[in-house]
C-alpha cells in the first residue's frame, strides 16, 4: 500500500446527463468520504471541449486543457478510476448554439461554417467534428479498437 492519495476522475457533461452529473457526484464523495479518495472534474461537455480544441485562441484565464485526451492517455494505466456519464448526441443547431454562448461570454470562437469553401473552413469543420464526435454513441467503438478492446465501458441510466 502506498501513501499516495487516490483519485478519481469525475467527468462533467451537459445537456440532459448533466442532471445525472450534479447529482451523482455527491452521492459518490459521501460513499467514499471515509476513504481519502480526491475526486478532480473533468468538463468534458460539448462548450468544454469546443474551448479545448481552439485554447490557441483563447485568453489565458480562458483556456481550458483537452480532458479528452487526458482521459485518452489515463485509460491506459490499470490504476485508473474515471467515472464518465454517456453524454447526448449534439447536433448542428446545438453546436452553432454552445459557439454562440461562448462568445457572448467573450471566447473568440469562430464560427461554424455551413459548408466548407476553403481550406480554413475544411480545418474548422474538421476541429469541430472532434468536439462533437466524442459523443457517447459515434465514438465507443472506434475508442474501444483504439485500446484493442481493452477498455470496458459503464453506461448508467439514471
Amino acid at each position: 500500500m502506498t501513501d499516495q492519495k487516490k483519485v478519481i476522475i469525475y467527468t462533467l457533461v451537459d445537456e440532459a446527463p448533466a442532471l445525472a452529473t450534479y447529482s451523482l457526484l455527491p452521492i459518490i464523495k459521501a460513499i467514499t468520504s471515509h476513504f481519502d479518495i480526491a475526486f478532480l472534474e473533468y468538463d468534458i461537455s460539448l462548450s468544454g471541449r469546443i474551448i479545448a480544441a481552439f485554447s490557441d485562441k483563447l485568453k489565458p484565464n480562458q483556456k481550458q486543457p483537452d480532458y479528452l485526451h487526458l482521459l485518452k492517455e489515463l485509460t491506459q494505466s490499470p490504476y485508473a478510476n474515471i467515472i464518465k456519464l454517456p453524454n447526448i448526441s449534439a447536433s448542428v443547431s446545438q453546436l452553432n448554439r454552445a459557439i454562440s454562448e461562448l462568445q457572448q461570454q467573450g471566447y473568440t470562437i469562430p464560427n461554424y461554417p455551413k459548408t466548407a469553401k476553403n481550406a480554413d473552413d475544411e480545418q474548422l469543420i474538421k476541429k469541430y467534428n472532434t468536439a462533437v464526435g466524442m459523443y457517447h454513441d459515434q465514438v465507443l467503438t472506434p475508442f474501444k479498437t483504439i485500446f484493442g478492446f481493452n477498455a470496458s465501458n459503464v453506461t448508467l441510466g439514471l
